[in-house]
């Protein structure tokens, strides 16, 4: 419980740490590069500071359905291979280095724990209850991973593209069989002037490797996710994504054989405490069978420290 309680505390009390002193940093780099390229709010709290050096922490909730907040599963919506099935918190924190105004590389990792919040499941489904009884409320490293970041513009797009390797330790996956995953993203994000309205699209592939000879396990993940966003004011704004080609390659098949997971809607409030800390509190559910014990929750927490 009290380790518990001190990841609940470190997100909530990194919020105000450095509120006043972004104030004043970002007066000074109104100018910088990096920001007259990029100015989504999600976008550049994500790609870090405009320092030298600078860390950065991020925070992720996975919740379970709305029907059952508080039951310890996490409906597996999309039937994904790779998919956390029970409700996960992490937190990490990396260190970032701006080699240049629009190249940086962040080496980050932090703590994860399954379930925090349930000692005790009541399911029917024995593979459910069988991880449980491993994963429960253990403290373990999450994910160590290296990551290179590259801003830039297309025609009127800005661009964000994210290569990043990860050892993976977070015990779900980890003790599923999962070793390393390489994931590329490239964002681009729209603005459509004096409207506050913003549209884009997400390209990514995922790959993993394994330590295992379980052949149900996700190899290869790429998908396509259109999305939008409408500035309320000054620091919020709606959110919404569509996880719409997603295709999943497993072990059990030949490489060149993928299969098209659901079509899943993503639609969240965004909050922009500053330049550098973006909170998002989101639900994920299935457009064509929206039903509240299909319906998940989630908030995630991106805070640039200096």
């Amino acid at each position: 419980m009290v380790i518990k309680l001190a990841l609940i505390a470190l997100l909530l009390l990194s919020l105000p740490l450095h509120a006043e002193e972004k104030k004043a940093a970002n007066a000074e780099t109104k100018s910088d590069e990096a920001d007259q390229v990029i100015t989504n709010r999600r976008l550049r709290a994500d790609a870090g500071s405009l320092s030298k050096w600078s860390a950065s922490t991020f925070f992720n909730y996975q919740g379970g359905s709305v029907a059952d907040p508080i039951k310890p599963e996490r409906p597996n919506i999309v039937n994904g291979a790779d998919a956390l099935t029970l409700q996960s918190l992490a937190g990490d924190i990396g260190l970032r280095y701006r080699l240049t105004a629009m190249d940086s590389f962040t080496v980050s990792t932090g703590l994860f724990m399954t379930t925090p919040f349930h000692d005790k499941i009541k399911t029917n489904n024995a593979a459910l209850k069988k991880e449980f009884d491993k994963n429960s409320q253990e403290l373990n490293v999450n994910d160590p991973s290296l990551r290179y970041t590259r801003l830039g513009k297309l025609w009127k797009a800005q661009s964000v593209l994210s290569i990043k390797s990860t050892l993976i330790t977070n015990n779900q996956q980890s003790r599923a069989g999962y070793d390393t995953s390489h994931n590329i993203l490239q964002q681009y994000m729209v603005a459509v002037e004096d409207t506050g309205f913003s549209y884009g699209v997400g390209l990514q592939v995922i790959a993993y490797t394994f330590d295992t000879t379980n052949q149900n396990l996700a190899r290869y993940i790429p998908g396509f996710f259109p999305g939008a966003e409408y500035e309320i004011n000054d620091t919020l704004n709606l959110r919404t994504v569509f996880g719409w080609q997603v295709y999943q390659n497993s072990r059990a098949q030949s490489e060149d054989t993928f299969v098209k997971r659901k079509v899943y809607q993503s639609v969240g409030l965004g909050i922009s405490v500053n330049r550098d800390i973006f909170l998002y509190p989101n639900i994920q559910y299935i457009p064509s069978d929206i039903r509240s014990d299909r319906t998940n929750i989630a908030i995630s927490a991106n805070i640039n420290v200096f």
